[in-house]
C-alpha cells in the first residue's frame, strides 16, 4: 500500500497533520474515504462540461486527473445527502446509498461496505469497513455527523 497525507477533521474541514515540521503520512485508505465523502462538489456531481471561466467547487483532481473518468471522481454524494435528507428510516437508506456511491472510487483497490445509523434527530453514525487489502487485514472507520453544526464530531479508527 502506498503512503498518503494524513488528514484529520478539526471541525472546520480536513486538515493535514504536521509532526516535527513535516507533513505526516499514513499507510491506510482512510484519507481516501474522507475525500470521497467530503472532498467533492456539494452543489452537484462533476459533469465534465463546466466552463473554464466558471468557479468550480468540486474536487480539484476531478478535472485535472480524472477528466472523462467519472468513476474515479470525488463528488461528495454523502455530504450532500447529509445536508439535504431528513433523518428518518427512508432517509437513512438514501444516505447509505450516497455513501456507497462515493466509495465506488475505491472499488478497484479494496472491498468496501458502509453502515448508517441514526443516533439522534441531528446525528448520523457512519461506519465504513474495508476488506481485501493486500496485507489481508480488515479496517474500519467510524464517525458521527452532527447536522446542526454541519461537521464531523467523532472520528475513530478501529
Amino acid at each position: 500500500m502506498s503512503k498518503d497525507i494524513l488528514l484529520y477533521e478539526n471541525g472546520t474541514g480536513g486538515e493535514m497533520k504536521v509532526i516535527s515540521n513535516d507533513i505526516a503520512l499514513v499507510e491506510t485508505l482512510f484519507t481516501q474515504v474522507y475525500l470521497a465523502f467530503f472532498g467533492g462538489n456539494l452543489a452537484a456531481n462533476t459533469k465534465g462540461n463546466e466552463l473554464k471561466e466558471q468557479e468550480r467547487f468540486d474536487y480539484w483532481a476531478n478535472s485535472l486527473l480524472f477528466q472523462g473518468k467519472p468513476k474515479k471522481q470525488f463528488n461528495s454524494n454523502l455530504e450532500r445527502a447529509l445536508a439535504t435528507t431528513v433523518y428518518n428510516s427512508s432517509g437513512r437508506i438514501e444516505i447509505e446509498n450516497a455513501a456507497k456511491k462515493d466509495l465506488e472510487v475505491l472499488s478497484s483497490v479494496v472491498n468496501t461496505s458502509v453502515s448508517i445509523s441514526i443516533v439522534s434527530q441531528n446525528r448520523i453514525k457512519i461506519a465504513v469497513f474495508l476488506s481485501g487489502l493486500k496485507n489481508g487485514e480488515e479496517s474500519s472507520l467510524q464517525f458521527v455527523w452532527n447536522n446542526a453544526k454541519q461537521e464531523i464530531i467523532i472520528e475513530e479508527n478501529i
